[in-house]
């Protein structure tokens, strides 16, 4: 059911080519990481983690999240929700 991740609106190396860029002046990457777990709760966690990790980064300007439509599944994990 997986269709290809790549999405070019984010892609900052083809701005310019494209007519709606969705990322922000100035960005140079955009990374998109695909979690998949045996639960929930290992997602969770692994999200939780890996956007700690990347917080301690410099040059990090933006953590994100997108459902794609529900297209990648039917669980939605608000960001913030793992932080409380």
């Amino acid at each position: 059911f997986m269709h290809v991740t790549t999405n070019e609106r984010f892609c900052p190396s083809i701005a310019g080519r494209v007519d709606d860029i969705a990322h922000m002046e100035g960005v140079n990457a955009v990374s998109e990481i695909v979690i998949d777990g045996v639960s929930v709760d290992a997602v969770k966690e692994a999200m939780r983690c890996g956007i700690e990790a990347a917080t301690n980064e410099d040059g990090v300007i933006m953590i994100s999240a997108g459902s794609y439509g529900g297209d990648l599944g039917d669980v939605h994990i608000p960001l913030l929700s793992l932080f409380k």
